[in-house]
């Protein structure tokens, strides 16, 4: 698979590889807002369609993920533009102590983690640092329980930066 070579295709790359990682829950591609809890409850509602990928079985709960373009940086090399993209993954899912949930929740991150660094679906090796002193993959920034939709929640924010050479726009 080539590389990107604008925003939107990119974002739309990591939709998929996010959505196709088992479980993951339901992947907003943008911060989504409701005027209720039971609105933001609605958009982040999930019920696994396999009962038996973890201890949350048929239960309806909540887990879900939005992406969020945190930066861009622009260079110009050889007289092509390369951008590298920040992005933040953001996630939540039902705090559940009887299931021991923030273990599901750890697996599930390092599943969603584990997906992105095999992936060819985002330009890779462009992903990568260039050395083993570089930042590489996808790193958890933050993690912990928040109130979300009114629910005690885990938390998770990802970092994850992308490279892609960009086309140029006609004015």
């Amino acid at each position: 698979m080539s590389t990107p070579n604008t925003l939107a295709a990119t974002r739309q790359a990591l939709l998929a590889l996010l959505r196709g990682v088992p479980a993951v829950g339901i992947v907003h591609a943008q911060e989504r807002f409701a005027d209720s809890d039971s609105g933001f409850k609605a958009a982040y509602q999930y019920t696994h369609a396999d009962p038996a990928a973890d201890a949350f079985g048929a239960t309806p709960h909540l887990r879900g993920w939005y992406l969020r373009r945190t930066g861009t940086r622009e260079v110009t090399a050889n007289g092509r533009i390369l951008n590298t993209h920040t992005w933040a993954v953001r996630g939540y899912l039902s705090f559940k102590d009887a299931l021991a949930s923030e273990l599901i929740f750890d697996d599930l991150i390092e599943r969603m983690r584990d997906a992105v660094r095999t992936s060819p679906a985002l330009g890779l090796p462009g992903l990568l640092g260039a050395s083993v002193a570089e930042e590489r993959g996808v790193q958890v920034s933050s993690a912990g329980p928040v109130l979300f939709a009114g629910a005690l929640c885990h938390s998770a924010v990802l970092e994850l930066t992308t490279r892609n050479w960009a086309e140029w726009r006609k004015p």
